[in-house]
């Protein structure tokens, strides 16, 4: 195995080596600084033979978030059915979910609202849905996670809401206020900027928040840090009760078709729920620390990340030895299983400065999305949306 791959035959596969460092836009010391981003050059996509195909069939698009490089980027596919990628900057991107003709982005520290403007032809392109940014909040030091939009919760509608993982708790952006808390774990005795128990994950089910990640039930500064192997649990927010525990950091759950799914990171696990044990019945394995969760019929689209270079801040995972076990090298990109055989389908491998993803969201029907950004002011100037 060639060092480029940055990785060695003899060590555990989430060693880093020099190469591979400096390729994903780490220094010496595993650090990320603006030099060596610049350095480490543009993102490369490289996709599996059937992935344009299928995106193709689909008839959709995706948006993923990069979390640490502080990006999202565009999936879709050209008018002459190519895939294409749309790169832009917008903090430090996480949780990413599709309300009619919104698209919310939760950072550490801000929300993000762009709206759908409709079709629109630029640069000799035809787009079927341009997003443009049209309001934020800024939420502090709410370190956000997932997030939902137009959910409800206990008889009231909200048009967003994500997870406050430094505030162990869920809440909701305000006109005033930093947020307003909208639930939080029984055992968490105060609303501080503790990262507690590492609440990570909520879905909805029915159009209603349900269900909720936390990586250990902890009351303490970082306490969940301990260990973080088979502390993990999901809690169905309608009883109060963990209906699946064992885990190992999980992250976004989701509901469909009848199932409450789950990636368990830290083993490397994509699953169901099974209620009756409160167990994880896994279904496929991932190459990569795996968060972001999307479905496009039977088939379950599922983010990597690799292993930071200072793994040691999360000893107590067993991904990389999971990996070791199984003799595959840990990549960042996508992952895309059929949900009833467990067979991975297709994929995409990304190299480069992006050695992360958060999540991944599906744009049904809208096979050509575009977005400016926040940086392109001539197109802002240009592309005004006016109430006819």
């Amino acid at each position: 195995m060639d060092e480029d791959t940055s990785l060695t035959t003899n060590k555990l596969l989430n060693e880093w080596t020099p190469s591979g460092l400096k390729k994903s836009g780490f220094n010496e010391e595993g650090e990320r600084t603006d030099e060596s981003v610049k350095e480490a050059g543009q993102p490369q996509f490289h996709l599996s033979p059937e992935f344009d195909q299928w995106l193709k069939d689909t008839g959709g698009s995706f948006v993923l978030s990069t979390y640490q490089s502080g990006h999202i980027i565009f999936l879709g596919m050209s008018e002459d059915s190519k895939p294409y990628f749309i790169d832009r900057v917008v903090g430090t991107a996480m949780g990413v979910t599709v309300d009619r003709d919104k698209l919310w982005v939760a950072a550490r520290d801000q929300v993000w609202r762009f709206s759908n403007i409709g079709s629109g032809r630029l640069s000799g392109t035809h787009y079927q849905a341009v997003y443009m940014p049209r309001s934020g909040y800024m939420i502090g030091n709410s370190n956000a996670h997932d997030a939902l939009a137009d959910v409800s919760f206990r008889g009231k509608n909200y048009d967003f809401l994500y997870a406050n993982t430094q505030f162990s708790c869920i809440a909701a952006p305000d006109e005033h206020y930093s947020f307003v808390p909208v639930w939080k774990p029984s055992f968490i005795s105060e609303l501080v900027a503790e990262d507690r128990c590492h609440l990570n994950g909520i879905c909805s089910r029915d159009g209603e928040l349900r269900y909720a990640t936390i990586c250990g039930k902890s009351d303490t500064p970082l306490g969940w840090k301990d260990k973080q192997t088979g502390t993990g649990f999901v809690v169905d927010l309608a009883t109060e009760e963990i209906v699946c525990e064992g885990l190992s950091m999980p992250h976004s759950p989701r509901w469909h078709q009848g199932k409450l799914w789950v990636l368990n990171s830290g083993e490397g696990e994509l699953g169901y729920v099974d209620f009756e044990t409160k167990r994880l019945v896994v279904v496929s394995h991932c190459t990569g620390f795996a968060r972001g969760l999307c479905f496009v019929g039977n088939m379950a689209v599922v983010g990597l990340s690799r292993l930071r270079p200072k793994v040691l801040d999360l000893p107590g995972i067993n991904l990389a030895t999971r990996l070791k076990e199984r003799k595959t090298p840990q990549r960042t990109g996508v992952q895309v299983f059929n949900t009833e055989t467990g067979v991975l389908a297709h994929w995409i491998t990304m190299e480069g400065p992006i050695t992360e993803l958060y999540d991944i969201a599906f744009l049904q029907s809208i096979s050509r999305p575009y977005t400016p950004g926040f940086r392109d002011s001539e197109l802002h100037r240009e592309l005004m949306n006016i109430p006819g």
